[in-house]
């Protein structure tokens, strides 16, 4: 299983915490930052308590699974961790979220969608029409398909 969920997530929320800490005293007028440091601490708190947990399994499972396929590539971590960030960010301002275990769910799914991205890239999923179009047995089925109806639609104009 990968890291433990603090340094897996926990710490990024603890620094958003701390930035908007930051934030309050750089602009004292607006409470929104206080108000997002306190639910980012409150956050980082549950996500610490739910180390082991199903979901922390989950993320590792997925963290593994990135892993094994981008091979180091630290493009894809670059990625997922912008997107953490910004995340992070907009609490307290354009969203907010009820429980660490929320914020965890939101990051599996981030992890698995990338993964998905992942594994689309690395296996294309083919053409089915141009397989079918091109399978020796479709054809036959297809040529003799035309023949018979040729063969109805010219008898059937005999009795007309």
């Amino acid at each position: 299983m990968s890291d433990d969920l603090n340094i897996t997530i926990g710490y990024e929320v603890q620094g958003a915490a701390a930035w908007r800490r930051r934030k309050a005293e750089e602009f004292p007028d607006d409470v929104r930052n206080v108000r997002a440091a306190e639910e980012l601490e409150r956050l980082a708190a549950e996500i610490e308590a739910l180390e082991g947990s199903d979901i922390h399994e989950q993320i590792a499972t997925a963290q593994d699974g990135i892993n094994q396929i981008c091979d180091g590539n630290g493009d894809v971590w670059a990625d997922i961790s912008a997107t953490l960030s910004a995340e992070l960010r907009s609490i307290g301002f354009h969203g907010s979220y009820d429980t660490g275990r929320g914020v965890l769910e939101w990051y599996c799914d981030l992890l698995g969608q990338k993964l998905y991205e992942l594994i689309e890239e690395a296996v294309p999923t083919p053409d089915l029409d141009e397989q079918v179009a091109n399978d020796p047995a479709v054809k036959a089925a297809k040529r003799a398909y035309d023949e018979a109806y040729a063969k109805a639609l010219a008898e059937a104009r005999k009795r007309l």
